[in-house]
């Protein structure tokens, strides 16, 4: 793979509703781009950039997914965060994104909106929609903040042959771009003079193939002063790590992590950009299941299925419906379930037998005798429930749910007041954790579950 110099010039005016982000640091391997357009002009366009933004940066370096993955993950926080945004300031706006990966040789790309991406190598090529597309009346544009299950992610690749030149603009100034076609460097010059003018926000990127005028980088070479060094430094380590041990070394390291993990969420003050932030809140579903005998357990679930626990038997139902899928009974009470890749579940009976679950299907694949585990769940209150606003798309500050008798407590975690609260008529025995994918949680009674969302105002 021949190895690419890569350049990027841009333009954008934030009091226009636009932005740049770029992360295109000369000896990164991955180099990055944000791309933000909004045809309003006004102080809330402003702020909308910045959720954008911010929700782009908490997420986007946050896992260690492959880059697909995370533009995929990415674009649907920012999408999240905004329809969250429109519906607290009361306003609707058209607003574009594009996201732009350049690793080992291969650019990537997310495409919402009126944002259109050209490639130039040999000849002019749009990348994923085409401008003439915007002017046909059947089309419909995927803009941001529309609803999440309207938004179409598909992650767009183009491998950098030669010298590739790759440009993001307006599709209103693309239009201006297809009269002149008939050399590319005809089209750089007109590209050229759209940064003279208000045309933003555009980008640039060419990637050149690496020729001889470009210097290598100094060979490192061994001598002994570097020798000494080195072997000072084994010395080092050696001694720290009989001393003290491997585990010590992996604490100042995982400790370290954590440090700058959360250092990093401070340094994005998003919350000064809302005055009064609105609050979720509970709304009781009349989704209900009621349990043949008493429940013994917090219900458990993953992104398809309800796992009921009655003492010695499992119950798998399918979410949002009062399908029953299964029943498994096993020797002793159920104290521990767990949910594991390649659709398995780990279930731990008092009795210390484990058993392999198939989630399809309930079958046991394996039942061996280990250690008794101790209870893990009793009947006692409270019982709290925290609640990670990255995780949750929505919400721009911590909460947690707060169970107690027969009454639910939604806190602000910043301030410890309760902003929402649901009493019931009967007390609450368990409470489940809170389900990032229907946006809810579940609470028993005795038999009952009931599904309380949470919503906002």
């Amino acid at each position: 793979m021949t190895k690419k110099h890569i350049t990027i010039q841009t333009k954008y005016s934030i009091k226009d509703g636009n932005y740049i982000y770029t992360d295109f640091y000369e000896k990164s391997q991955e180099k990055v781009a944000l791309i933000l357009n909004s045809y309003e002009k006004s102080e809330k366009a402003e702020k909308a950039v910045g959720v954008l933004l911010n929700v782009f940066k908490e997420n986007f370096y946050e896992k260690s997914y492959d880059v697909k993955t995370r533009l995929q993950n990415t674009i649907r926080e920012m999408n999240w965060h905004l329809t969250a945004f429109f519906n607290r300031e009361k306003c609707k706006f058209e607003m574009s994104a594009v996201i732009c990966v350049i690793k080992n040789g291969i650019a990537y790309f997310v495409q919402t909106g009126r944002l259109i991406i050209y490639a130039y190598n040999e000849t002019l090529a749009p990348i994923g929609l085409d401008i003439h597309k915007h002017f046909e009346e059947s089309f419909h544009v995927p803009m941001l903040g529309i609803k999440e299950g309207e938004l179409q992610v598909k992650v767009l690749t183009l491998e950098l042959k030669h010298d590739t030149d790759i440009f993001i603009l307006p599709f209103l100034y693309a239009k201006e771009l297809h009269s002149s076609i008939e050399s590319k460097s005809k089209f750089l010059q007109t590209f050229d003079n759209l940064f003279s003018e208000n045309a933003a926000p555009i980008m640039h990127i060419r990637a050149a193939e690496m020729h001889s005028h470009y210097r290598p980088q100094k060979k490192f070479h061994i001598n002994a002063k570097t020798t000494g060094r080195v072997m000072l430094a084994v010395i080092i380590i050696a001694t720290a790590y009989v001393v003290f041990g491997r585990k010590w070394g992996q604490g100042i390291l995982s400790s370290g992590r954590e440090v700058i993990n959360e250092k990093k969420k401070t340094l994005i003050d998003y919350k000064a950009l809302f005055h009064n932030l609105p609050y979720p809140s509970f709304e009781v579903k009349d989704w209900q299941w009621v349990s043949p005998v008493e429940i013994t357990m917090p219900p458990f679930f993953d992104a398809e299925n309800l796992y009921i626990i009655t003492g010695s038997e499992v119950t798998c139902i399918k979410k949002n419906t009062f399908q029953l899928k299964w029943k498994s009974k096993f020797e002793g009470e159920i104290k521990d379930i767990e949910s594991l890749r390649d659709e398995k579940l780990l279930i731990i009976d008092g009795r210390g037998n484990h058993y392999m679950l198939d989630k399809a299907r309930g079958k046991i694949e394996w039942q061996k005798a280990k250690p008794a585990t101790h209870e893990k769940y009793n009947k006692q209150s409270p019982q709290v429930i925290v609640i990670d606003y990255i995780r949750d798309g929505r919400l721009e500050q911590n909460y947690y749910i707060l169970s107690h008798k027969n009454l639910l407590k939604l806190i602000l975690g910043g301030k410890g007041d309760v902003v929402a609260t649901v009493e019931f008529d009967d007390k609450i025995d368990y409470i489940s954790d809170y389900d990032y994918v229907e946006k809810c949680f579940y609470v028993c009674m005795d038999r009952k579950i009931i599904k309380v969302d949470l919503i906002i105002l």
